[in-house]
């Protein structure tokens, strides 16, 4: 498992990635902390074959959510 954490317009994000070894794929969670450090929204993306597009999946949904961009998430919770 590989985590990160990152700012963005005064939200944390935190980003992990793991292998899923029965498919062989990476699943990217991501979680959004306000300035208190409260989780106000988490969620994961579509399974993806390369750690590296999961990570970034998951950076680009979360903010997203933060931007208020809808069209952007995938919708897997």
């Amino acid at each position: 498992m590989n985590a990160e954490q990152r700012t963005y317009k005064g939200y944390s994000i935190l980003i992990n990635t793991e292998k899923d070894d029965t498919l062989g794929l990476w699943n990217g969670r991501y979680r959004i902390l306000d300035k208190d450090g409260k989780v106000v929204y988490e969620s994961f993306v579509p399974p993806l074959d390369e750690e590296s597009k999961a990570q970034e999946a998951a950076n680009i949904e979360a903010r997203a959510w933060v931007d208020g961009d809808i069209d952007k998430l995938s919708g897997t919770v």
